[in-house]
């Protein structure tokens, strides 16, 4: 193609917006050489390198035109100038100088890229390479072999543990973070030749559609930064606003909540050992047993009953119930008894208390010491149906799409009850720490998230259970600007970093950090519940003064006989 000067504007503008949407480097490199033939023009590199540049910045996202074209320029008028005109990598220009004997030769220097900055090459000048290129070896365009050039590329950042954590150490003017993060980026800088500097969203989030993307998704569709330094899931939305190279991580939906506890913290607890019916049946048991005693101390067996003899000490009703009620509790009798019958009696019913007290003091025990999991639901379908779970979802994530735009009807359910958790108990349901600072206050709160994000609260809320969601696999990556020419770049990168395992070893080397350990001790009988208590203490106190006043009124009505 050649481009009248007049036209060359428009021109490349076309280009560019027509490769773009190709969106191949291979074409980049091949399509982008330019031959420029300066003859008669005025300040001819100037003038098309300062174009170039501008275009480059309004269309090419800053990354095409100066990182992927080729230009020689034809015929500069001399002196040549050492003055870089635009950030364009790869430049080389031919000067006609007249020699000695009157003759014109032709020079031929390229853009050098050094630690101090550019500078112009002169192409077989052995002195002027400071021996970097030997001059029968020199390239045209050595810059190409080193990627971006030591460009600063703006990376969108965000907190999001367990892959991005904030570094203590970070200042107002200056932002650290640590983690997974550092490790990538620090790789595919030495990589790609590059630095960078990272910049959060002014408002915080992680960005969401509406009229526009906000958040930090919002600057990388804005171009105010070259990519997003956090990974997203891939879904259409985004895919038609953003350009993702190679997938860096799948994970699975998992929906996370505390584990709840089926432990009676209350008085109750003392008498849940045993079902009502056990109950029941000991104090009839008990109640038998008194009555039998009672009759075995006061008439004897065979010789006794015959000739109608009856014991010099017959015990008495509240001796009897004593008797009874004192072995379960480990106090023994007042008195022992007289006859045969009543001590073989007796053996028998501590016999059996004693067995009946180890299996009841041995479920206590378990019962307070051993924290048994009450699992609320086991489906999405059970916890869509649950009525006591409030269930949140990070704004701006991929199963905020899944169920926000769903015709399931089991979706709609949950999307409902997403809404009605919002509306009333998150302000800005944006943030990430918000929503674990819920599930350590209740154990009512399930957050529909990923696997990989459920790695790293786990390492926060203790006793969290997680289940998996009936959602296939979610493919996350670094969102770049549609189009953008860095995109293919990084995926040959990340290709080599997924295929030779770093990926998963930087996941690894950080989900090991150490957590606080937690100790399980007993459980704290919980005596808040004051009125039922004092209600079965005086109970307890009527019932024992009952016994008491007839036992009293019989006897006095005996002694009147």
């Amino acid at each position: 193609m050649f481009f009248h000067l007049h036209a060359f504007e428009q021109s490349l503008t076309d280009v560019v917006e027509k490769s773009l949407q190709k969106n191949q480097l291979n074409i980049y490199r091949k399509l982008f050489n330019f031959v420029v033939l300066c003859d008669g023009i005025n300040n001819c590199l100037p003038r098309i390198t300062n174009i170039s540049s501008r275009k480059d910045k309004e269309i090419g996202q800053g990354t095409l035109l100066r990182h992927f074209s080729k230009w020689l320029f034809l015929n500069v008028d001399p002196p040549l100038s050492t003055e870089v005109y635009a950030d364009l990598d790869n430049i080389a220009i031919a000067v006609k100088e007249k020699n000695i004997s009157g003759n014109s030769d032709v020079k031929i220097s390229t853009l050098l890229w050094q630690s101090n900055g550019r500078k112009w090459w002169q192409i077989g000048d052995l002195t002027n390479n400071g021996g970097t290129y030997p001059a029968f070896i020199s390239p045209l365009f050595p810059n190409t072999a080193y990627m971006l050039n030591g460009r600063k590329l703006k990376i969108g950042i965000l907190e999001w543990d367990n892959f991005c954590k904030k570094s203590e150490s970070s200042t107002k003017g200056s932002i650290v973070y640590s983690h997974i993060c550092k490790d990538l980026f620090d790789s595919l800088a030495e990589y790609l030749n590059f630095t960078y500097e990272l910049i959060e969203p002014p408002d915080k989030s992680w960005g969401e559609l509406s009229e526009s993307w906000s958040g930090l998704l919002g600057m990388v569709a804005r171009n105010d930064v070259d990519l997003s330094g956090i990974p997203y899931g891939i879904t259409l939305n985004k895919t038609k606003a953003f350009a993702f190279p190679h997938i860096m991580y799948q994970s699975e939906c998992e929906v996370v909540h505390k584990k709840l506890s089926n432990n009676d913290n209350h008085w109750m607890l003392l008498v849940s050992v045993f079902k009502w019916a056990v109950y029941v049946c000991g104090l009839l048991t008990m109640t038998w047993c008194i009555g039998l005693y009672a009759l075995l101390e006061r008439y004897s067996v065979g010789e006794h009953i015959k000739a109608g003899e009856i014991p010099a000490c017959p015990p008495s009703t509240s001796d009897s119930v004593m008797t009874a009620v004192l072995v379960p509790l480990y106090q023994g009798s007042l008195n022992l008894p007289q006859t045969t019958p009543g001590r073989i009696f007796y053996a028998s019913w501590w016999l059996f208390c004693i067995t009946i007290v180890a299996v009841y003091t041995g479920n206590l025990v378990a019962i307070v010491s051993v924290v048994k999991e009450k699992i609320p639901f086991n489906t999405i379908e059970e916890l869509a149906g649950n009525n006591n779970f409030k269930i949140i979802i990070l704004k701006g994530s991929l199963y905020e799409d899944i169920y926000k735009y769903s015709n399931d009807s089991v979706s709609k359910k949950i999307w409902s009850k997403v809404l009605d958790t919002r509306s009333t108990n998150i302000q800005n349901s944006l943030d990430e720490d918000l929503h674990i600072k819920m599930l350590l206050q209740s154990s009512y709160y399930a957050y529909i998230t990923s696997s990989f994000t459920a790695g790293g609260i786990e390492k926060t809320v203790n006793n969290l259970r997680r289940m998996k969601c009936s959602i296939g696999p979610n493919y996350i990556s670094l969102p770049f600007p549609v189009n953008s020419p860095l995109v293919e770049l990084f995926t040959d990168k990340l290709i080599r970093l997924y295929d030779n395992g770093m990926l998963e070893a930087w996941a690894r080397k950080w989900s090991t950090t150490k957590r606080e350990e937690h100790v399980h001790t007993m459980t704290k009988v919980d005596m808040s519940n004051l009125r039922s208590a004092w209600t079965m203490c005086l109970s307890g106190i009527i019932v024992a003064f009952t016994v008491l006043g007839i036992e009293h009124f019989l006897k006095y009505r005996i002694n009147k006989d």
